[in-house]
């Protein structure tokens, strides 16, 4: 589903950005400071790596000292990114898919912007409800266990479901259910 909104229209176009030389206690306070959950490394335009808040609490959890690690030394290196051309509802597939909050956008090498889902909240809110209503509709179908077998009740062959120990098909399933509620 397009929703005809591309990245560069959503996206953050003066990320925060910081050296790879900054230590980590300075890194922390730049964060504070801006009021962001992440900050860009980058060397002459060209995206480095990424420092979040998550990668702070496994630092710390480390027991190093930030007064003199360097970002560059814990910083995430692989990042996932995305063009400044594609369409907003793909890109929060790919969030969704890699369970990430922020994407980069990189247009031919260089750091343009920064996508965050709460970006994507502001000027698209509709897509927001969309993934949590499809989410929900697929966890429905896995909970849902069948087998295939004759329905106790009308002896159909069918898929039949186990309901309070009983195996029968959808249609006796939602009469007993549609008799229960009435009751």
């Amino acid at each position: 589903m397009k929703t005809g909104i591309h990245v560069a229209d959503a996206m953050t176009v003066n990320p925060v950005v910081i050296s790879g030389a900054k230590t980590i206690l300075e890194s922390a306070k730049i964060m504070v400071k801006k009021r962001v959950g992440s900050l860009l490394i980058i060397k002459e335009e060209i995206l480095e790596g990424i420092i979040t808040e998550k990668d702070l609490v496994h630092f710390l959890a480390k027991g190093l000292d930030p007064k003199t690690t360097k970002v560059r030394e814990v910083m995430t290196k692989k990042i996932l990114t995305i063009s400044p051309e594609e369409d907003l509802y793909n890109a929060l597939l790919r969030m969704k898919k890699e369970k990430i909050r922020r994407l980069p956008v990189i247009n031919k090498k260089k750091l343009v912007g920064m996508l965050t889902l709460n970006d994507i909240l502001k000027l698209q809110p509709a897509l927001f409800d969309l993934m949590v209503e499809k989410g929900n509709i697929r966890l429905e179908k896995k909970k849902e266990k069948y087998v295939e077998g004759s329905c106790e009740v009308c002896e159909n062959f069918e898929r039949l479901y186990e309901v309070d120990d009983q195996y029968m098909c959808a249609e006796c399933r939602d009469e007993q259910s549609a008799k229960s509620a009435e009751e």
